[in-house]
């Protein structure tokens, strides 16, 4: 018997016609509709290869993928980018990888923090909130990144003070990027 018409023809999955908000803590990835109803997660610890699926199908769309050395500091060896740096994945060697989200929305979702803030948000109450060892202002003028998450007790790099995930605030708490699962390096190299 043929295939009818119906049976050749792709569908979007539920997940990518769905997916209005992805959030990240400095845990894990969560796609959630315009209800804020859970569709699917990811927990970085699943590796690398979760993480790109899981952008993947909540974008509906592949990623760009360039391998090599990167960076000048030649640790980032692969990059998997959506919307060209609205949202990029980087391979660091040896230590996993890195997210990092540098505008608030990619293809109409929204890029959040488990904070509940985006890219361009004004995060200054949520840092000033913050318990004080997880807040990290480097320069003590407003213009460091800051934590919203601690995950561990020590970091790839045997740095102390290991948070899964970090926002970086101008003067004035513009948040102009979020980083997980990370410590601060990852705004250095």
């Amino acid at each position: 018997m043929a295939p009818t018409q119906a049976d050749t023809t792709p569908t979007p999955t539920a997940a990518a016609a769905t997916v209005s908000t992805i959030t990240m803590s400095g845990s894990q990835l969560v796609s959630e509709t315009a209800t804020e109803q859970p569709l699917s997660s990811v927990d970085f610890s699943e590796g690398t290869d979760a993480a790109v699926l899981f952008f993947t199908d909540a974008l509906a769309t592949s990623p760009e993928h360039s391998t090599g050395e990167i960076e000048a500091c030649g640790n980032v060896t692969a990059r998997y980018s959506w919307g060209g740096t609205a949202l990029v994945l980087d391979v660091w060697e040896p230590a996993g990888f890195v997210v990092t989200f540098n505008e608030p929305s990619f293809n109409g979702i929204t890029l959040e923090s488990s904070g509940n803030f985006a890219v361009g948000d004004n995060a200054q109450a949520f840092f000033d909130a913050l318990p004080p060892e997880q807040a990290f202002d480097e320069y003590n003028d407003g213009s460091g990144p800051f934590v919203y998450d601690k995950v561990a007790d020590a970091s790839p790099w045997g740095e102390s003070n290991a948070y899964g995930g970090v926002a970086r605030l101008v003067t004035g708490g513009e948040v102009v990027s979020i980083v997980a699962p990370d410590t601060t390096r990852a705004f250095y190299c």
